[in-house]
């Protein structure tokens, strides 16, 4: 199971209790009750508090929006820094991932940890003119 809370869980017409929103997204009643704490609307005129489902989908949307980190075209994703680095040398290679897409991956500039980036094959040959893309060794099969 994933760390994040998938909202698509939550049907947005309806309200949930505590308990019943912590089942229906995997995760434990107290950390419902941290999100309440941290800002997730409730309706608290009584007990029990209940959620609106289009109040929990617009929070953990808005929770995690920022979580996808934008990368320039001459960046590859640190995962030491946690950051878009440049590679060293602007010297990647390049392993088949999906029938679709490509992951590059290169050595940080800043820290000398792996970095990668995922591109679609139909775009190798834009970033060929930005890295320096040496063949993986892998084959397509």
């Amino acid at each position: 199971m994933g760390k994040r809370a998938n909202p698509m869980a939550i049907k947005a017409a309806l309200t949930y209790e505590i308990n019943e929103a912590a089942a229906a997204l995997g995760k434990s009643p107290a950390t419902i009750r941290n999100w309440i704490k941290d800002g997730l609307p409730v309706m608290a005129s009584r007990k029990p508090y209940l959620l609106s489902g289009a109040d929990i989908r617009e929070y953990l949307r808005a929770k995690h929006k920022d979580a996808k980190s934008s990368l320039a075209a001459d960046e590859l994703y640190c995962l030491s820094c946690r950051a878009g680095r440049k590679p060293i040398g602007m010297v990647v290679q390049a392993f088949p991932n999906t029938p679709k897409t490509t992951r590059l991956m290169g050595v940080c500039d800043c820290c000398n940890a792996n970095a990668a980036r995922m591109i679609s094959k139909s775009k190798v040959d834009d970033f060929a003119q930005t890295f320096e893309i040496k063949a993986s060794g892998h084959s397509d099969a």
